[in-house]
């Protein structure tokens, strides 16, 4: 096991680069997964309402009464200038002023009365919450009008608008189409699209470097003094690469689940970490294949931030695939980071498949890696000749 160990002597001037990539990693990550957590999605807000009812009839007291449901109302009667200081400090966030003669135009289907506007409404300062107010009471005065051109009473026509403003739409995926699980967060999903950039720059930072100097000159001429045979020696080298490979995703993994706060739970997550190896595994042959041609590890590292970059870019790794243009996710369905981010957006549910999806997902990945084996075996049976000298 002289090669195996002399593999990890190497190894020890050449981790410094993975611990910073690691380290800067986790510091950019755990910010932007725990921002990805935040739910970005409708809810009631509370206003603060001015309310002037001057129709005083069935129909403007139905209205302040569903207005009250949700907001809190002001109906003592304020001046121009005290209603002003009240929304300057925020006291008040919207005024509406329900004018004489509401209800007769409500329930009017003259042309020129539907053209009139009902309300006399003002807010300070523009936010959703004022526009949602608007959106609201004109989907409000809009149904209500269909309602009493459908041939209801004016009352009944209240009543079913109200009624209608508080239906709750659930919506339900077809488990057949998205593979919905609860365990599989958000958070977790942004987790496994940075990863992508991270272990081809970690190990093809790491392990590029180590195999171009097992691979050297030196290295050669040690093995031609040595009783270690050359099979022995390749499968040293490679038992080396596979030790350090698992080392490097495992310290991954174990970050995920330090976020995840926990051990995984469900399919899922568990397809996800799977999906994360069988990638770690590509750059890994990858990199094999690369140092075949020994380059220096300038040029390694180059390769490794352009591949990078370009696939996180490309491929969905900094945002979902869904968000790329249809001729992009065309052209990159022939890099195995497009099948990986695939696979994870499907996981998340940012795509629409199945399991056999996902597995479809596996299986290109895994051509890639045998097709990397194959070249691999070709570039390092091919033998320069060695040029003879004439006397």
């Amino acid at each position: 096991m002289q090669v195996f160990n002399l593999f990890f002597k190497v190894t020890r001037s050449k981790i410094g680069i993975g611990i910073l990539y690691t380290v800067i990693f986790f510091a950019i990550c755990f910010p932007m997964v725990n921002a990805s957590e935040e739910k970005i999605d409708f809810e009631d807000t509370s206003l603060n309402l001015y309310v002037r009812d001057e129709d005083q009839s069935e129909a403007s007291k139905a209205l302040v009464a569903l207005l009250d449901e949700k907001h809190d109302i002001t109906t003592t009667k304020m001046d121009n200038q005290q209603l002003m200081d009240a929304m300057y400090y925020s006291v008040i966030d919207y005024s509406l002023v329900i004018p004489k003669g509401y209800e007769k135009q409500l329930g009017s289907t003259d042309k020129a009365d539907l053209e009139k506007e009902l309300f006399e409404e003002f807010h300070l300062r523009d936010s959703y919450a004022t526009a949602m107010m608007n959106v609201y009471l004109q989907e409000y005065v809009r149904n209500t009008r269909m309602n009493v051109a459908m041939g209801d009473d004016i009352a009944t026509a209240i009543k079913k608008s109200a009624d209608r403003e508080e239906v709750d739409v659930s919506v339900v995926q077809d488990p057949e189409e998205e593979m919905y699980d609860e365990n599989f967060t958000t958070k977790f999903a942004w987790f496994f699209r940075l990863l992508l950039y991270i272990m081809i720059a970690v190990i093809m930072s790491m392990l590029g470097p180590i195999l171009i100097t097992m691979n050297g000159e030196e290295q050669r001429k040690r093995i031609e003094c040595s009783r270690t045979t050359v099979s022995s020696y390749v499968t040293q080298v490679f038992m080396g690469s596979a030790v350090l490979v698992l080392a490097v995703w495992l310290v991954f993994i174990a970050g995920g689940a330090a976020m995840y706060g926990g051990m995984y739970t469900g399919q899922n997550s568990w397809l996800a970490v799977l999906n994360s190896f069988i990638f770690a595994l590509f750059v890994a042959m990858f990199t094999i294949f690369i140092s075949t041609f020994k380059p220096s590890s300038t040029v390694m590292s180059m390769v490794a931030q352009v591949m990078g970059l370009g696939m996180a870019f490309l491929c969905g790794g900094f945002m979902p695939q869904n968000m790329l243009g249809e001729g992009v996710r065309t052209v990159t369905k022939i890099l195995p980071g497009f099948w990986y981010e695939r696979a994870n957006d499907l996981l998340c549910g940012d795509q629409k498949g199945g399991l056999s999806d996902v597995w479809i997902c596996f299986a290109v990945q895994g051509g890639f890696i045998l097709l990397f084996l194959i070249l691999t075996i070709i570039k390092s049976s091919m033998h320069p000749k060695a040029k003879v000298k004439k006397k």
